[in-house]
């Protein structure tokens, strides 16, 4: 049992730090769950890779990862499987081409508070043509002549923010996105914010914002008095 540490649920812990690390795309932290010279046996769909170092092994997930807009848990699993720590999630991944699910278990030694061994079976990414509500890339690829009024159920928000351009030339395009991302400090990841704005023309300033931002744009309806209602994922 030396390779364990005593109390299980730091060791727990470290499995639920992997999972969000991935999730918030914080690769460095990965880097620091694991010893430097960490041994990793990759059970990949088409081949079996081997990785001496932390170095290789936090690269991978960040080549895995780091090109989706946003990661969002489906269903996780961490326990002891007997004296190896055993880690399982399920992740929808997006970005404006479309979305991916994966599935990964781990099974690590753990020596003192940090990750000695490690095997990982990978599903590989699988492509999944449901969407929320509405598909990013239709959102992104629609004109402004064309936003639908949507009569699908919008999606549940947990915040609104209502925005009133006033006419001011130029004042949509510098102040808007500025007051998204302030209320946006007050949500917590996977949360979505209604956003009402009295100018069509916003519409292009939100599409670039979000691919900027890597906050996900889900839904873009026109209002009868020419406004926008806007519905962003908090990444």
């Amino acid at each position: 049992m030396d390779t364990l540490l005593v109390d299980v649920h730091t060791v727990e812990q470290l499995g639920e730090d992997w999972i969000q690390a991935i999730i918030g795309k914080d690769f460095g932290h990965i880097m620091a769950l694991c010893h430097l010279d960490v041994k990793s046996t990759l059970l990949l769909p088409k081949r079996i890779d081997q990785l001496e170092n932390s170095a290789d092994l936090t690269g991978k997930v960040e080549d895995w990862f780091s090109e989706y807009d946003f990661i969002k848990k489906e269903y996780s699993r961490v326990a002891m499987v007997g004296e190896k720590l055993g880690i399982f999630y399920r992740f929808r991944c997006m970005e404006s081409g479309g979305t991916d699910m994966i599935e990964q278990q781990l099974y690590c030694t753990i020596r003192e508070g940090r990750i000695e061994q490690l095997r990982l079976i990978c599903s590989g990414f699988q492509p999944d043509r449901a969407s929320i509500d509405a598909p990013v890339a239709d959102v992104l690829n629609t004109s402004p002549a064309n936003l639908p009024s949507s009569s699908q159920t919008p999606p549940h928000a947990d915040a609104l923010l209502e925005f009133n351009a006033d006419g001011q030339a130029g004042s949509t395009c510098a102040m808007l996105t500025p007051y998204i991302k302030s209320k946006l400090v007050g949500l917590s990841s996977g949360q979505v914010l209604e956003v009402h704005v009295n100018d069509i023309s916003a519409k292009e300033d939100i599409e670039a914002w979000s691919r900027l931002s890597g906050n996900i744009l889900l839904k873009m309806d026109q209002k009868a008095d020419q406004g926008l209602i806007i519905y962003i994922l908090k990444k």
